[in-house]
């Protein structure tokens, strides 16, 4: 029975190391565009794409404005990533938090990105982007905006 108590423990001890492990903290940032940054994380600098949303391409109505937010957001600020692997490209994929907000829900709640519909895990999401799009928050302020992943298509 002991070594049923104590296999439980070290996963346990386990779980615990991961979550507080999650958590790492992004220094030097610079924002690409709405949905990407770079930053240095543990002295090595690394790409970063906001996971579960998709911003306007930077030649698309609301690019620049997207990029704007997002740099206003996490300017000067003490910024943490949640990263999640990456992705074909080699950037690392996650969420991020200031003073533990999250970044990529509040790019959606402000319209400044889309749901990315392919991706997307948190349903939450959609009803952040479905108030956004009531209130004629930033890309919903246009009267048929494109998507970003269909805007890319037609490159």
């Amino acid at each position: 029975m002991t070594k049923v108590y104590k296999g439980f423990y070290i996963l346990a001890l386990s779980l615990v190391a991961s979550v507080l492990g999650a958590y790492t903290t992004i220094e030097n940032i610079f924002v690409v565009d709405g949905d990407t940054i770079k930053g240095n994380v543990d002295s090595k600098r690394v790409t970063i794409r906001l996971v579960e949303i998709d911003a306007p391409e930077m030649d698309q109505p609301f690019g620049v404005e997207s990029k704007r937010f997002l740099k206003k957001l996490i300017e000067n600020k003490k910024v943490t990533l949640i990263a999640e692997g990456k992705d074909r490209y080699g950037r690392t994929l996650g969420e991020l938090f200031v003073n533990k907000n999250n970044i990529n829900e509040k790019m959606v709640k402000s319209g400044f990105a889309w749901v990315y519909d392919r991706y997307v895990k948190s349903p939450l999401l959609y009803s952040y982007q479905d108030e956004a799009k009531s209130k004629n928050l930033g890309i919903w302020q246009s009267e048929n905006p494109i998507a970003p992943w269909v805007w890319r298509r037609k490159k």
